[in-house]
């Protein structure tokens, strides 16, 4: 069971970061199509919940995946309505 927050924290994060590595592997299986569906939607909550915190997933061989956190430049904050 989680204990709720009000942020998710990085250690959670990295937790769903590591597992979205394995649904590339999904394509070269066979599946019916409401099967490829149900992973496909299931890799994008996981990768929308990565990204509504700020951060995105990069993974490398020999590095394993890395957390990264999303920055806004000057001009990115200077066209957002507030």
């Amino acid at each position: 069971m989680s204990i709720l927050s009000s942020k998710t924290e990085r250690r959670a994060l990295k937790v769903i970061a590591n597992t979205l590595r394995f649904f590339g592997h999904t394509d070269l299986l066979l599946m019916n199509a409401e099967d490829a569906y149900k992973v496909r939607e299931a890799e994008n909550t996981l990768r929308s919940i990565i990204e509504n915190n700020g951060y995105t997933t990069r993974y490398k061989k020999g590095r394993g995946t890395i957390l990264l956190k999303n920055r806004k430049n000057k001009q990115q904050n200077e066209n957002e309505l507030f």
